[in-house]
């Protein structure tokens, strides 16, 4: 079993590929837009329901939330934890769309939106 928080995150980044193409290649497109859909909503994923064991779901997970933060967060000086607890909890299913589509520019000027505001609050 692979430690997700000391492993090397090219490591965890392939074990997340090889899920996702398997995922993309044995479940049927209907099934992955309502398995996508129900994440994009509520943020669970169920790993029965994806075809995965749990370990290979977490390292998945922690492979977005890796490429998340590295490419999106740390720039503006932000954890992941400090993004989610600056997001709106109605925001989260629009954040979790553009993370599935790996739309990472419009998560970069979110988070660097809420980088200004925090700013901003500390100089009042």
């Amino acid at each position: 079993m692979i430690d997700l928080d000391t492993a090397d995150p090219a490591e965890i980044e392939a074990i997340a590929d090889r899920a996702i193409t398997a995922f993309n290649e044995t479940v049927d497109r209907d099934t992955a837009e309502l398995i996508v859909a129900k994440f994009t909503l509520d943020g669970t994923l169920d790993a029965n329901v994806v075809g995965v064991d749990q370990q290979t779901l977490d390292a998945t997970v922690k492979a977005f939330e890796n490429r998340m933060t590295s490419e999106c967060l740390a720039p503006v000086g932000l954890t992941l934890n400090d993004y989610l607890d600056c997001c709106d909890e109605a925001d989260l299913p629009a954040i979790r769309s553009l993370v599935v589509k790996g739309d990472w520019k419009a998560i970069a000027e979110h988070a660097q939106r809420i980088r200004a505001a925090l700013n901003n609050e500390g100089d009042e």
